[in-house]
């Protein structure tokens, strides 16, 4: 966790259920936590996690909530109303979590403002990018000034 807390660049390659949620969010949550967070109407997020699925992404979510509910975690994806969710980008985020494809929705759309993150989470990375997501994760982190990067992969053949 040394790494993540410097701020250095992360991977983790791990089974599913063993932790990796938090391993690489912890670090990303306590710098959130010491940074001044007071509510703020409007707040950009300062983190984004993609994810491949919807499923991974409201885990993701819920998660983060559970750990640190005072920050304020927001889940994007498709078959939710948009304009619900552009409401609450309004309110203010520290984190959003989201898939690829309603993530560049909002960017283009000018909904949402990655000009504040400092850190992009990839949660299972591999798994985008061997669905063709590759193009899109791209386009998305081109819109961030990134301080520090997690790449979580899935890994069914992991040895414990």
């Amino acid at each position: 966790m040394k790494p993540g807390i410097e701020g250095r660049d992360l991977m983790a390659r791990a089974k599913t259920g063993t932790g990796k949620t938090l391993a690489y969010g912890l670090p990303v949550l306590e710098q959130l936590l010491q940074e001044d967070n007071h509510y703020q109407r409007g707040r950009n997020p300062r983190c984004v996690v993609l994810a491949p699925t919807r499923e991974l992404a409201k885990q993701v979510e819920n998660e983060f909530n559970l750990t640190t509910p005072n920050l304020r975690t927001i889940c994007f994806y498709g078959g939710a109303s948009i304009t619900a969710q552009s409401r609450e980008i309004r309110r203010g985020v520290d984190i959003a979590v989201g898939t690829p494809g309603r993530i560049i929705d909002l960017l283009e759309r000018g909904w949402i403002d990655f000009s504040d993150v400092k850190h992009c989470i990839l949660d299972e990375a591999d798994q985008m990018l061997s669905v063709g997501f590759d193009e899109a994760v791209e386009q998305i982190m081109s819109q961030m000034p990134i301080v520090s990067i997690a790449l979580i992969v899935f890994a069914k053949n992991v040895e414990r």
